[in-house]
Formats: structure tokens, sequence, C-alpha cells
């Protein structure tokens, strides 16, 4: 922790950082109380205590939060500044009103035009992460520039990387609704009490949405719900998600069944692997959708698969975040997927309203209809 903290003074000019001053404070605030235990009752040592008594209370106070792997991580329980490594999690920070916090993220969600809308200043967060995946770069020197108190990250390499720096890092991947949960849950613990109150109003959305599903489907044997392909951009027609994955998970709650079978999502198939599938259903998530959409309606390659012959091939909403992976607006995507996979049974939700409403609740961000429509419809802002 040493050189942590020496590393630390270079990089700032002997200044103290916030969770230098934590520790700092911490004893500072035991100095204080054991000079009142100690001092004596004259006039210059009773300015020293009031003096200690003042600086003790002026000190940040911390507490432990459990990321979603397990680990105990120290952090101040007034979070003002956030760091944030993973795409999608961005948007749960922004749904729980702590944009103006956010001090850095990465290239993907600043490239979320919808999230450009919702929140300006976006273009003015620092980038710290560039590209994805494999090709995905973390600029640690920066992020110790910004000196953040905390840090969400999706990966255990970036968490490692961070708090080899001596950096808050919380871990918050998942890979289905109860990781969903928790990881909003656990968001709203490091942010605070108002987030904590929206945390619980999503999860509440969450839950009345998926319970409405349910009872509606409840009756509908596996023999006679719609076998779903989902594409996971328009950028690759052949990568799609499979079982036990998120995306599985709400293709069977809103009434289908996964026409890809093998276990992963962004798996890569063959085209003869989709055609023996047949799926009755086609959904085109993320990036390109609506483009791949029309090309993929044109293509003679698909010509032959029963979703394609119906119309049946949709564009995934894309809004803050994609709907369909990862993202608090997965809220709404067991909703719209429902109405698409079984239009009869769900014709009396209105998806425009249900986006209208979810902005105004936890971005506190107005859409007017058009724009709500073109979020549903996973088109661009104008």
């Amino acid at each position: 922790m040493a050189s942590w903290i020496d590393e630390r003074t270079t990089r700032r000019g002997a200044g103290v950082s916030r969770r230098s001053f934590l520790k700092i404070g911490g004893l500072a605030s035991a100095g204080a109380v054991l000079f009142g235990l100690t001092g004596c009752g004259s006039s210059s040592s009773g300015g020293t205590a009031a003096s200690a008594t003042s600086a003790a209370s002026s000190v940040v106070s911390t507490h432990t939060v459990t990321d979603i792997k397990g680990a105990a991580v120290d952090l101040p329980v007034q979070i003002d500044s956030i760091v944030d490594l993973w795409h999608a999690h961005n948007q749960i920070v922004l749904m729980l009103g702590a944009a103006d916090k956010l001090v850095g993220t990465t290239q993907n969600f600043k490239n979320m035009k919808w999230a450009n809308v919702v929140y300006p200043n976006l273009a003015n967060v620092q980038t710290i992460v560039t590209g994805s995946g494999s090709n995905q770069e973390v600029n640690y020197e920066e992020v110790l520039n910004l000196d953040p108190d905390v840090i969400f990250a999706s990966a255990d390499n970036m968490v490692t990387e961070c708090r080899n720096r001596g950096l808050n890092a919380v871990n918050v991947m998942f890979q289905d609704y109860a990781g969903l949960r928790k990881d909003v849950a656990i968001t709203a613990e490091v942010l605070g009490e108002d987030a904590q109150a929206l945390a619980n109003q999503w999860t509440e959305l969450l839950d009345k949405n998926i319970k409405l599903v349910e009872d509606r489907m409840s009756g509908v044997s596996s023999a006679d719900k719609p076998k779903v392909l989902h594409i996971v951009n328009g950028n690759n027609l052949v990568n799609v998600d499979g079982t036990n994955c998120i995306v599985d998970e709400w293709i069977k709650l809103a009434g289908g069944v996964n026409a890809i079978q093998t276990a992963g999502n962004m798996i890569d198939v063959t085209m003869e692997d989709i055609v023996n599938a047949n799926p009755d259903v086609i959904i085109i998530g993320s990036n390109g959708a609506r483009a791949a959409v029309e090309n993929l309606l044109a293509d003679s390659a698909w010509s032959g698969i029963t979703a394609v012959q119906n119309g049946a091939v949709y564009a995934n909403p894309l809004g803050v975040f994609a709907w369909d992976r990862y993202s608090g607006e997965e809220a709404l995507q067991v909703l719209w997927a429902a109405k698409k996979l079984n239009p009869d049974v769900f014709s009396d939700i209105d998806m425009v309203a249900q986006a209208q409403e979810f902005y105004q609740t936890f971005y506190g961000f107005t859409l007017s209809t058009e724009q709500a429509t073109r979020i549903v419809n996973a088109e661009d802002p104008v």
C-alpha cells in the first residue's frame, strides 16, 4: 500500500487523494478520541482538542459493499465521482440518478445516440475504454488521474488491475435476470438512498411486467410457442444467442422457445444451423438492426425460413442502451418481446407509452411520442 501512496503523491504533487484522506481521517478520528481521554484541562489543550474534534467531524465515512462476485469493497458513503468500465452498466448509473457523477466511461457507451439525448453532458465525460471484446483497451493511467470514488467493471482482469492500483473497483457482471436484479441493488447500495429508492421502483416494475406476461402465457403449451432466433447485432447475422443466458430467459418469459439450443450467448453458428432450426420469429439486436432486417428479408439464403416468409423479422428496441441484454431497460424488453411473439394476447400493451413512463421515472426525461416510437422501432434520434 505504501508504494501506491508514494505513486499517487508523485502524481498529484504531494496532494492527498480522497481514498488516502479516508485512511488518514480514520487515524485522525482515533487520535482525537485518544487526546480527549488523556489531554489536560488547560485552555491551550482545549483549543487543540477542539481542533482535533473539528477535523474528525469532517472525515468522510465509509461502508463496505459486497460486489457481485462476493468481494468486500470499502467505499465512501458519499459517492461524488464514478468511472464505469462496462458499456452496459453505464445505463444503470444513469437510471439510478447518478449521471452527473460519471467522470469516466467507454467509447461504446458514448456512441449510444439516445444516451446522448437523455444526458447531453455524456460528450464531456472522459473516455477510459476503447474498443470491445478482445480489442478492448483500458487507460488505467487516466483512471488514476481521475481518482474516482468508485469504479464499476465487468471483467475480473479489469477489477484486479484497478485494485492493484489502490482503486475501489466493484464487479457488477451478470448473465441472467437474477444477476440483473443483484447488479441494480449493488449499484444502488454504492450510490446511496436516492438510488436505492429508484432501484426499488425498478425492481417492482420488472417483477410486475414479468408476472403479467407469465400469467397470460401460463396456459400455452411448449408446442404452441414460436421458435425465436435472436441475432446479436446487424453486423454478423450468424452470431446468435443460445440457451443459458439472459436473452434465452426473456425469450422463454415472453412465450417463445429459443430456436438455437446450444448453450451460450454471442455464439457463432452456420447458415445451415439456422435453416435447420427454421425459426418462426427472428429478432436482431443492437447496432445496425433496422438495416439488417431489410437486408435479411431481401437475401435469398433466408427466403425458405418461416419467419422470413411471414415477415416476422424485427429490430430489437435500442434506447439509452440495448433493451435485449445487460440493461435496466430489460424491464421493458419482456413486454415488447411478448407482444411480438403473441400479438393477440398482448394487443392492449402500448410499448410507446411504456417507454415514455420508464424514461420519465428513471431518467427524469420526457420522451415525445415520436421519440418513444423511434426507440421502440430501434431508430436513431432525428
